[in-house]
């Protein structure tokens, strides 16, 4: 159920502009209570207007948006943006970090880290590290670099201010709910946790999504536990891989996997998210975990579809050479 939130004004025109010129009056949202919907979050009063910040190199460039939750909100390779917009549905755009298992805070998700703004800590031409505030009882540092051919690394700190008895890294991001999710996967592992999905799995062990950006999707959700470590998805000519540290299914956090696809039955846009290993973390310990994307144009002699083996050796390929 989607939540509306609405900011207090002040009666007085003179008292409203006290309040901000004393500091008074904070940008951040309270929600009104978690729901169990995977509808669009309630967006925080952080402005989509802002510009972001661009990391550039060659032709890879990643917009990134401080502001609002440290969110990545562009991806592009020549100009040409791979990511869904706000204007896709609400909070619901983006590449974002949330606390994994989900159990920890339920839905909506935390907007510290989510949506609230993050402070720049550090930023040159490639690079730019920042911090979020403190929810559910951790704090979210994000940096990102971009590096030589067509790859960025994402790196995610988690700095507990609690104990926590299982806490794992979540990425997750927003892409069109139209061309090719893969990734190979251990196959006892594949679970559909939410609604349907029609994917199909082959012999040689990968889970291939096809979406047919004609058709109308049902909202779905499956998980798995990756059997090399990446997660992929071809659309327009380009493929686009997040390559993060393999782990074994006994890893994974409660109910979660390591490799997880929602595909949105309302909206036009697929979450393709990867996650840590769980592990106990106690007060002042931090977690440090990072991913390797990559965006590349695929070669013409590189068949798209659920199970061709070109495209596979392509994947692998990229993998293989970082």
């Amino acid at each position: 159920m989607k939540e509306v939130l609405t900011r207090k004004q002040g009666v007085l025109e003179s008292v409203l502009a006290g309040l901000l010129m004393a500091g008074l009056l904070s940008g951040n949202v309270q929600h009104a209570g978690a729901a169990e919907s995977r509808s669009a979050a309630p967006e925080t009063e952080a402005s989509h207007e802002v510009e972001p910040v661009q990391l550039v190199k060659g032709p890879l460039s990643i917009a990134v948006s401080p502001q609002y939750g440290g969110r990545i909100t562009g991806l592009s390779l020549n100009g040409r943006n791979l990511l869904t917009q706000n204007a896709t549905d609400g909070n619901n755009f983006g590449s974002t970090f949330w606390l994994s298992p989900q159990s920890l805070w339920n839905w909506p998700p935390v907007a510290a880290h989510d949506s609230a703004p993050y402070r720049i800590t550090a930023q040159d031409a490639h690079t730019l590290s920042m911090q979020g505030p403190t929810g559910a009882g951790a704090r979210v540092g994000k940096s990102i670099s971009m590096l030589t051919g067509n790859r960025a690394r994402v790196k995610y700190r988690i700095e507990a201010e609690q104990d926590f008895d299982e806490i794992a890294a979540w990425e997750i991001t927003r892409v069109p709910s139209r061309g090719l999710a893969f990734a190979p996967v251990k196959m006892e592992t594949v679970q559909t946790v939410r609604g349907s999905m029609q994917y199909l799995q082959d012999a040689a062990g990968v889970l291939w999504l096809p979406m047919d950006k004609r058709a109308q999707h049902k909202e779905g959700k499956i998980i798995a536990n990756g059997s090399e470590g990446w997660l992929a998805y071809a659309v327009d000519g380009l493929l686009y891989l997040k390559v993060y540290p393999k782990i074994e299914a006994e890893e994974m956090a409660t109910g979660e996997g390591d490799i997880e696809l929602y595909l949105s039955g309302v909206k036009p846009y697929l979450e393709l998210e990867v996650q840590s290993a769980a592990q106990v973390l106690t007060r002042d310990e931090v977690l440090d975990w990072s991913v390797e994307w990559l965006l590349l144009p695929i070669p013409d002699d590189v068949e798209v579809r659920s199970g061709s083996r070109s495209l596979l050796d392509f994947a692998r390929e990229q993998v293989s050479a970082l």
